[in-house]
């Protein structure tokens, strides 16, 4: 168990756990130039009525106590109407689902960027961008472990660049041929690395390209309104370092534990940590054993959001989803307080795109947990409802 009256080390101080740029104001990035004209009264505006269209909270619950049949039929009545009917020629049960919530959600973004123009058209291609990275990890992964081509199809969301045609057409090729398909892309000098082992180590440095190229397109954050989109990235970062570490974390305890109490396991993290968080020191978070590592974190301005899982918890019965879903909850939460700030600014849009993502997130946790069978409470702890 934890011990919750162990002094804290008091020759640390916040400094010592947060990234040398939270203390200097050194640019790290040359400026972004302009973007051209940008059309934010009209985008916003149009974005906010699609705001108003996604689920309350209050429905989750009665989610929860629907049948997967009811489910379906409530689904079918909302926006993802047109969805659920065209594919439902296809499919049946979870499977139409999930084909229907990717379908929407893809295309919703797709009008969050046929709605945009200039600066925020840039801005919002160069986030959604994730999903084309997303997508490539899922075909290799697929391919790699054999997963039949229509589950492959199911998990596939063509919400950035990349389209659902050509997308489709790479399942059906070998990986060698995937690769070659990207290989005068921008993912070819990092795809024509993998040797047919390393796959973890593709995704990783795709995903660190992938925060690299919105860097750049965000520039140095002269307006307000761009220093909260940087932030929130940062913040965004930060939490899937964080994540990684408790993962990390918790399997150097159990490790532990087997060997009867050895010295804590230190792993190599570096090549692991995505640069440019904004409150995690993780050079310095991931030399710490495990006691050492939840005392630092009580100097972050995480710990008031992930401490009632943590604080007086054995490790090997922390629930690392929950984490998750309570850190992704305060992402959620800062970037809505900062679009009340920023009412005309790119904050609103992506206040949607998100908010879009955690409803097709919540849904499909849901949907899954129902079909196996899971506890109501169970699947309800897992979901991030504002």
């Amino acid at each position: 168990m934890l011990n919750t009256q162990k002094s804290r080390k008091n020759s640390k101080s916040a400094q010592d756990f947060l990234p040398n740029s939270v203390f200097k104001n050194i640019p790290s990035r040359l400026p972004a130039f302009g973007k051209g004209s940008s059309n934010y009264p009209y985008a916003v505006t149009r974005i906010r009525a699609m705001r108003v269209k996604l689920f309350p909270r209050d429905a989750y619950p009665r989610f929860l106590n629907m049948s997967l049949d009811e489910i379906t039929r409530k689904i079918g009545e909302s926006e993802y109407k047109q969805d659920i009917d065209e594919l439902s020629r296809e499919y049946s049960g979870v499977n139409l689902i999930e084909h229907a919530l990717n379908r929407n959600m893809a295309e919703s973004f797709q009008k969050v960027l046929r709605i945009t123009e200039g600066e925020p058209h840039e801005l919002v291609l160069e986030y959604l961008r994730v999903f084309d990275i997303e997508d490539i990890k899922t075909i290799l992964r697929g391919k790699l472990h054999s997963i039949p081509e229509d589950q492959i199809l199911q998990s596939l969301v063509t919400g950035g660049e990349l389209r659902y045609t050509f997308l489709s057409g790479l399942v059906t090729k070998s990986v060698d041929e995937i690769i070659a398909s990207f290989s005068d892309s921008p993912y070819g000098p990092i795809l024509k690395r993998f040797d047919g082992n390393n796959l973890p180590e593709i995704e990783n440095e795709l995903g660190k390209f992938y925060y690299e190229n919105l860097f750049e397109a965000i520039g140095w954050p002269g307006s307000a309104d761009r220093k909260q989109f940087d932030q929130f990235v940062r913040r965004e970062i930060d939490i899937k370092n964080l994540s990684l570490l408790l993962r990390v974390k918790k399997y150097e305890a159990l490790e532990n534990e087997e060997r009867e109490g050895t010295p804590c396991i230190i792993e190599d993290l570096s090549s692991m940590m995505i640069p440019h968080g904004l409150s995690l020191n993780t050079e310095k978070l991931k030399t710490l054993c495990y006691d050492d590592f939840i005392e630092a974190l009580r100097l972050t301005p995480y710990w008031d959001v992930i401490s009632p899982v943590l604080e007086n918890s054995d490790l090997k019965s922390v629930s690392l989803t929950e984490v998750e879903a309570r850190l992704t909850r305060y992402n959620l939460t800062k970037v809505t307080q900062n679009s009340r700030l920023f009412l005309i600014s790119i904050i609103p849009i992506l206040e949607f795109i998100i908010y879009k993502t955690n409803e097709v997130r919540n849904l499909r946790i849901i949907v899954r947990g129902k079909s196996a069978g899971m506890d109501n409470e169970l699947i309800k702890n897992r979901l991030v409802i504002l």
